[in-house]
């Protein structure tokens, strides 16, 4: 029996293990684009979902959309999911990352949705073009094909996949936990997972993956079964109504003993079994009492705000921290309604997300830094404001508060003040007009004048210029966040460079190694728009590299940072280059920026 079942058992490895190779030694990623619907109703909504698979992809960055002048975009998510096959106790895994958009029509007709692109180790991925025609009146989607279990052989009743929900009933956005089980009355081998649920209509998150199998005795239906859990997934409704969770399904090799003496050898049997759809009863939030501050969060959550300093010299951008932290749908929640403040420019924040799936439960904390660039010198004050979220336990909208907060700036350079003079006054019979005495005034003044007047001519069409530069400018301050940036790094960087050169003179060894690397990583984050704080050196140096920047130049620079973090954490290391030479170089290094 033994000989039998593991000849059977190698030949099925054998073709699992060429099926990987092949699949590893083709390197692609597997990138395309796809809408729930390609007919849609004038004023209502479809998605667009941009999906990369492949392995070993949790750097990928997010898609280039296409210009989209008939579409609105009312919203963005993502999702993961990933593939498990266990092979000889081995676990492999494939991973595909869905970006969800949320679109509606401009207005009726025919239209293009353009190729999707992707840029991922110096290649470029594109979809291919989608069609959507808008008609008047409603559409309803077609309802998702939904796979049917199925198993071959005669053992269907003694193996089986059963999807066990949390809840059957929840509301829009509140987390539920599905888990995957496998029971069993037979030895397995050889377990893979072929296909995945789409969860169409949730944002799902990864919570457990199993990497070997766990069985316990189970009794299911009055029949003794080994059960182990596969994968456990949080989902998130982003939408209402009765919602399919489609099956699951695996693949093994079932290992059956001998049915009588003269079945010496026992059978193995390859078999594919599903689990079955699973039906979700969405609650849309409630429209009574809603707030107008409510960002999306379903779950509980507190929210802290802070400013990174208490003063702000020559224009120097203060950030306005708000952390919303808590247990929900953290992913979805959106930035903070902040009230107008006068003499300050707010700008789009950047955001940092950070999750935390122990225990089975989403939580974590998601932060926004507004910089705020002051246009004026004195106290600025920041007043208090609040959000809303939802509480599914408590069925009501609760509200939490950041209080007011103030800086001081200093050495503004104020712009030029443009008032309304709504428009040009004709003046009337209030002047008094002086007739000249002609026989006066010598000729040579007036050849004077009118040359005067001919020299200010076009000084005045150059102050005009450079006026309605100045205006662009500021504009584009406000507006441009990368452009705010970059304009403001080198007045930053020199700041921070007289910082370090400060320590120098001090010989203070540790805050000048932490000084010198603080101020090459945030010069490069200003300077080309990049959140080093989230970025690896190594993210950070391909990042660097597609913007055209030489590797020679940016090992050199690297290098600097590796060699004072070192020594910063690691008070024993010594330096290769005296203080004064490693300031000297990173100067001529930065120059090259």
């Amino acid at each position: 029996m033994d000989g039998y079942c593991k000849s059977k058992i190698a030949v099925y490895s054998l073709l699992v293990l060429a099926i990987g190779c092949l699949s590893v030694y083709a390197g692609e990623l597997n990138f395309t684009a796809s809408v729930d619907r390609t007919t849609v109703g004038l004023g209502e909504t479809f998605t667009l979902n941009v999906s990369v698979s492949g392995e070993n992809i949790s750097g990928v960055p997010s898609p280039k959309l296409p210009d989209l002048p008939d579409f609105n975009i009312l919203g963005r998510s993502s999702s993961q999911s990933t593939s498990i096959s266990f092979i000889n106790g081995r676990m492999t895994q494939q991973t595909t990352i869905t970006f969800i958009y949320t679109l509606s029509p401009k207005k009726l007709g025919k239209f293009m949705i353009g190729p999707c692109r992707i840029d991922y180790q110096g290649k470029a991925y594109e979809t291919q073009p989608i069609q959507i025609e808008v008609v008047k009146g409603t559409t309803q989607p077609s309802p998702p094909s939904v796979t049917p279990p199925r198993a071959t052989g005669s053992v269907q009743e003694g193996v089986m996949l059963i999807a066990v929900p949390g809840k059957r009933e929840v509301y829009q956005g509140e987390q539920i936990n599905i888990e995957f089980y496998l029971y069993t009355q037979y030895e397995l081998d050889d377990i893979g997972i072929s296909k995945l649920p789409s969860f169409n209509g949730f944002l799902s998150e990864p919570v457990y993956d199993a990497d070997q199998l766990r069985y316990q005795k189970k009794v299911h239906e009055g029949k003794t079964y080994y059960a182990a859990l596969i994968k456990t997934i949080a989902l998130f409704p982003i939408t209402t109504g009765s919602l399919t969770i489609e099956p699951m399904e695996i693949v093994a090799t079932v290992i059956k003993p001998p049915k009588d003496f003269f079945d010496f050898f026992g059978t193995a049997q390859r078999i594919t079994i599903a689990s079955k759809p699973i039906t979700i009863n969405v609650l849309p939030l409630p429209e009574e009492n809603k707030p107008e501050n409510f960002t999306g969060g379903v779950g509980r959550f507190t929210m802290s705000a802070k400013i990174d300093r208490d003063t702000s010299a020559q224009g120097e951008p203060v950030n306005l921290i708000v952390k919303i932290s808590g247990t929900g749908n953290i992913k979805l929640i959106e930035k903070p309604l902040l009230p107008a403040i006068p003499n300050l420019k707010i700008l789009e924040p950047e955001v940092k997300l950070n999750l935390d799936k122990s225990g089975g439960i989403i939580k974590g904390t998601k932060e926004f830094r507004f910089p705020l660039i002051p246009q004026t010198n004195g106290e600025h004050v920041i007043p208090s404001f609040t959000i809303s979220y939802f509480n599914p336990q408590t069925r009501i909208y609760e509200i939490l508060k950041a209080e007011k907060l103030k800086f001081i700036a200093t050495g503004v350079i104020a712009g030029q003040v443009v008032t309304d003079a709504g428009g040009i006054k004709i003046l009337g019979s209030d002047i008094r007009y002086i007739k000249p005495d002609k026989l006066t005034i010598k000729k040579s003044d007036s050849m004077a004048f009118e040359k005067l007047s001919v020299l200010l001519y076009p000084f005045s069409i150059l102050l005009f210029i450079l006026a309605f530069l100045y205006n662009r400018h500021q504009m584009r301050l406000s507006q441009d966040r990368a452009y705010a940036r970059r304009f403001m790094s080198g007045r930053l960087f020199k700041k921070r460079f007289q910082e370090v050169a400060g320590y120098l003179k001090k010989n203070d060894q540790k805050n000048f190694y932490s000084a010198l690397s603080r101020a090459i990583i945030n010069y490069i984050g200003d300077r080309y728009n990049l959140d080093t704080g989230a970025l690896t050196i190594e993210q950070l140096k391909h990042e660097l590299l597609n913007k055209g920047l030489k590797s020679e130049l940016l090992d050199e620079l690297f290098e600097i940072v590796k060699k004072c973090e070192m020594i910063v954490y690691a008070p024993v290391s010594q330096a290769d280059l005296p203080m004064n030479e490693l300031f000297d170089r990173t100067r001529k290094l930065m120059e090259s920026l």
